[in-house]
């Protein structure tokens, strides 16, 4: 190998080996909490986390095969089939659009000029991204978002953007801003708040989509990250009546309330009359000779 060849490779594998990638399942995203968010978290918005982290991706880079034995293609000897996934890694680039499930593949490739195995070359595989302007029929907008041309193909599967955002796993979708748009359409089929102008309009869209209307509750925590669903179970835990902080005003108010009943029956004198009954002695501060005194009392104590 020359030394130009060799410093190429040397350059391209620590390119690969430096690329700050998300491996955690293979996910561009993940969920994790702890103790104290277990008991916060409401349980659906678990469920679906668990959910996402425990389900396989549909595959997208292999095919995968059928049964299991078949029959090796040189040997011509029956064997058992093994359906080994290639790994897939997502960077941060993918919760910005629509991949399909595609991302980078890293990899080796062989050097033409020398067939051998010892000068294969490191290469990163990345998937063909462009801007698409895609319609929403429930929110009425029309969006421009890089996605990768097997995300228009299942688009045309589903018959339509919306569907495709509303029937695809979230394990396949595997993006935030798609899990955004999708809680941004269930929260508009529960409150009803699409095509407020025309009444027949927003009826049909309902009633099209109504297999997959939720409870707005439900819908208001779909696509969250953990970081904004921890911070929206403690805010809502803290509009509780009961966890909510009582002015000084009210307080006072109160105890004014109180003391002014308890006088009108003449109960205000006994009452402050026990208190200072249980009130202890007020004793005489030590002396600088008990304190410097190590038997002292005050030292024992």
């Amino acid at each position: 190998m020359s030394a130009s060849r060799r410093a190429t490779y040397i350059l391209r594998n620590n390119r690969v080996k430096n690329m700050k990638l998300r491996r955690t399942k293979n996910a561009a995203y993940s969920y994790s909490w702890n103790e104290e968010g277990e008991k916060m978290l409401p349980e659906h918005y678990k469920k679906r986390c668990l959910e996402f982290m425990s389900k396989e991706p549909t595959s997208v880079h292999y095919i995968p095969l059928t049964g299991t034995f078949g029959i090796h293609k040189n040997t011509k000897l029956p064997n058992k089939i093994q359906n080994v996934p290639i790994p897939v890694l997502y960077p941060q680039d993918a919760n910005k659009g629509l991949w399909g499930g595609e991302g980078y593949i890293l990899g080796y490739k062989m050097d033409k000029s020398h067939l051998r195995m010892k000068n294969r070359l490191p290469k990163i595989w990345k998937p063909f991204i462009s801007k698409r302007a895609v319609y929403s029929e429930i929110l009425d907008k029309w969006f421009e978002i890089p996605m990768t041309m097997r995300v228009l193909d299942l688009i045309d599967e589903c018959h339509g953007f919306d569907n495709y955002i509303l029937k695809t796993h979230e394990r396949d979708l595997n993006s935030l801003l798609a899990m955004k748009l999708r809680r941004e359409m269930l929260l508009a089929l529960a409150n009803k708040t699409c095509y407020p102008d025309d009444k027949d309009k927003q009826e049909k869209i309902v009633h099209k989509y109504h297999e997959f209307i939720i409870p707005a509750e439900e819908a208001e925590w779909v696509g969250l990250t953990i970081t904004e669903a921890l911070h929206k179970a403690w805010r809502n835990r803290r509009n509780l009546p009961q966890n909510r902080p009582k002015p000084l005003k009210e307080v006072y108010e109160d105890r004014l309330v109180l003391k002014l009943h308890l006088k009108k029956e003449n109960q205000w004198e006994a009452i402050m009359e026990e208190s200072d009954r249980e009130k202890p002695q007020d004793e005489k501060p030590p002396s600088l000779i008990q304190k410097l005194n190590p038997f002292s009392a005050y030292n024992k104590n």
